[in-house]
């Protein structure tokens, strides 16, 4: 009688355990299922943000740049809302910021000066820094809008390879243009 008790027992513990370690495998799945798709969102909403940039880019190219530099009026609103939308909008990490930085500190301003009235006190020289300003932009931009979603998704990471080397660039490019706009506006009062 005793034994069988046992056994009773025992067979209901082995059941209760069975179906903890059932649920608790469902609700793993189900969990690594949200994760997955959170990162996609993730990605694809960063695809958004970097998007947007590169169109600026792209835009200031051919409209602008490719146009002899006309008319900048006509895009300075474009590029001031583009620029500080990004830095707004994009997850703060340390390669958004460094590309927010290279926007808002140093693309904006130099657009703007060439956007005045009277035209900028050195319009050779802004010229050429904006157009390597902006082929860097348009460059690490493309780059990640041209990315797979799996590489994306490895952009979320500062940790990993492709995170480090994109934020490597555009901390270059912020530090180089940084430097060069504040010369150009020193140098040309």
């Amino acid at each position: 009688m005793m034994s069988g008790l046992k056994n009773r027992k025992w067979m209901i513990g082995c059941i209760a355990a069975t179906i903890v370690a059932a649920g608790l495998a469902i609700t793993s799945v189900a969990l690594n299922n949200q994760v997955n798709e959170l990162k996609k969102e993730s990605a694809m909403q960063l695809n958004a943000e970097w998007y947007q940039v590169y169109r600026l880019s792209e835009i200031v190219d051919k409209n602008y740049i490719k146009d002899d530099f006309q008319d900048p009026v006509r895009y300075q609103l474009f590029v001031n809302q583009t620029a500080h939308h990004f830095a707004q909008a994009a997850k703060a990490n340390e390669l958004t910021v460094n590309m927010r930085n290279l926007l808002t500190l140093t693309y904006d301003p130099l657009f703007q000066e060439l956007s005045l009235e009277d035209g900028p006190k050195n319009k050779e020289e802004a010229t050429k820094l904006l157009t390597a300003m902006n082929d860097d932009i348009m460059l690490i931009s493309q780059s990640i809008v041209e990315m797979q979603d799996k590489e994306k998704e490895k952009l979320l990471n500062p940790k990993s390879s492709e995170f480090r080397k994109l934020n490597d660039q555009a901390k270059a490019a912020y530090e180089k243009y940084k430097e060069l706009v504040d010369n150009y506006f020193k140098t040309n009062p």
